[in-house]
């Protein structure tokens, strides 16, 4: 049993990582689980692949008692799916079908039916098309949200809400939730997303609906010496040896982006034995090219010439100066608003992000397979 577990590779990405696996972050923690046990809503920054929702996740799970209410609203196209979203978590946290049940009792608007798959024997739910299509269900899903919430201290997770600004009608919609939510002093809500930049404007922006109505807490890179002693003990669990020097430079390769790293890491651990060393970075970096190669080709065929340029001037200059004549005379890009059209352009697709007057990409490991491609 010991061989067949030193076998597993100590590192996650990509998801949500718990337990061992999760590095701890203690000020954010006790920050954040003050907010929730004094009834306050959070708006949690960062980029993408911060580990906020893994910091959320084991911040409710160590508080005892305590539940979370989570709920994805990546892509949300309509007011519909907010509504099917919402009321999709509420069946996940009562999985009773009779909890359930009386859950939809509280949206006579909607008009909703359980339905039972027969091979599975598993409940799910229908509702009203047209009904949730009414920007004023989200209230009536969220009063049931509510009803649902005090039947135990329960945190509500809206992620990825930043795509709500995304709807036809989003000012209505964001308006209307705004008013039922500041009226539930009971339910703590935590709203987190990837676009850090929309999530200000969501929150910060006095035309917002949403302005000044959570407290913020900002998540970014994990302190450098904690993180490496974690990484060091992770490689550890696994049977490997790695130096001061090497795990430096791994994080160093994907500036520090803690979920990057993660994945670098379990990249490196992959292609050794025994130990890893600095001259093993490019092998895991090839196993992660491998893996995201066509992803990348993908992207990079959605690009317009300017467009592409602008990138591969970002991924070798960097992103701070791109209307400067010398970085557009080395992008080989005829003016500033060529330039400033594009970036717009890449901010849109999310492969790159504008931070302090500089543009990043979203993925360092997306830089990295340009910077190797013969363009």
């Amino acid at each position: 049993m010991k061989k067949h577990l030193q076998g597993i590779n100590p590192f996650r990405y990509g998801c949500v990582v718990e337990d061992s696996f999760y590095c701890p972050r203690p000020s954010l923690e006790r920050q954040l689980a003050g907010f929730i046990r004094s009834g306050q809503n959070v708006v949690v920054h960062g980029e993408r692949r911060m580990g906020k929702t893994s910091l959320i996740n084991a911040v409710v799970r160590g508080m005892r008692g305590w539940r979370m209410l989570y709920v994805d609203l990546l892509h949300v196209q309509t007011v519909g799916d907010v509504c099917r979203r919402i009321v999709s978590s509420v069946r996940n946290l009562e999985r009773k079908a009779s909890l359930f049940e009386k859950a939809l009792k509280l949206l006579p608007r909607l008009r909703p039916v359980m339905k039972v798959d027969p091979a599975t024997g598993e409940f799910g739910f229908g509702l009203d098309a047209r009904a949730a299509e009414d920007p004023y269900a989200v209230e009536e899903v969220l009063d049931m949200l509510a009803k649902v919430a005090a039947n135990g201290r329960t945190v509500v997770v809206f992620d990825e809400f930043q795509d709500v600004g995304n709807l036809s009608g989003a000012q209505t919609v964001l308006a209307l939730m705004r008013g039922r939510i500041q009226f539930q002093g009971d339910v703590p809500y935590v709203f987190t997303g990837s676009v850090r930049s929309r999530m200000v404007e969501l929150f910060d922006n006095p035309d917002s609906a949403f302005y000044k109505s959570a407290l913020t807490l900002c998540v970014g890179e994990i302190d450098r010496d904690s993180f490496a002693s974690f990484l060091q003990s992770r490689f550890e669990t696994g049977r490997r040896r790695v130096s001061d020097e090497t795990v430096s430079a791994i994080m160093d390769t994907v500036a520090d982006v803690p979920g990057d790293v993660q994945q670098l890491c379990e990249a490196a651990w992959g292609v050794t034995s025994g130990s890893v060393g600095v001259e093993d970075i490019e092998a895991a970096l090839q196993v992660v090219f491998m893996r995201e190669g066509d992803k990348f080709e993908s992207f990079c065929e959605r690009l317009s010439p300017v467009q592409f340029k602008l990138l591969m001037g970002i991924a070798r200059l960097g992103g701070r100066e791109i209307q400067s004549r010398a970085f557009l005379d080395e992008a080989g890009i005829g003016n500033a608003a060529s330039a400033r059209k594009a970036a717009i352009r890449l901010c849109e697709l999310r492969y790159v992000y504008s931070f302090r007057g500089e543009y990043r990409f979203s993925s360092m490991f997306f830089r990295a397979w340009l910077l190797r491609r013969d363009y």
